[in-house]
């Protein structure tokens, strides 16, 4: 019985601890929004990133911009970004991500998360 009781002990921690670890692992890619367009490190209007990985939103454009995505499991909308601000969002769900802007309807990003 004392043995089952360290076993599990350990399994709980070892869980805990692998938990944690992957917390710590995700990774923030930038876009930026600048000739109100999307660019990302590829010159890339697609971009593949983990679940859990963080899309930092930075604002390097001269106009107002509001990024958002409607597609379930990865839905979120910034709201109105000034220039030179930026905001973090946080995917967690695998599939395949369609990003707009609110005010600059022709304004696309495509993120695979895998």
């Amino acid at each position: 019985m004392q043995g089952r009781m360290i076993a599990t002990c350990c399994a709980v921690a070892l869980g805990s601890v692998i938990g944690i670890g992957a917390a710590w692992a995700a990774t923030t890619h930038t876009v930026v929004q600048k000739g109100k367009d999307f660019w990302s490190s590829a010159m890339t209007f697609e971009m593949t990133v983990q679940a859990g990985d963080a899309i930092a939103f930075v604002n390097s454009d001269v106009y107002d911009h509001n990024v958002y995505s409607e597609t379930p499991g990865n839905s979120f909308n910034i709201g109105v970004q000034e220039p030179g601000s930026t905001t973090r969002v946080a995917l967690a769900n695998p599939g395949v991500v369609d990003v707009r802007c609110r005010i600059h309807p022709k304004m696309k990003l495509t993120v695979t998360v895998e």
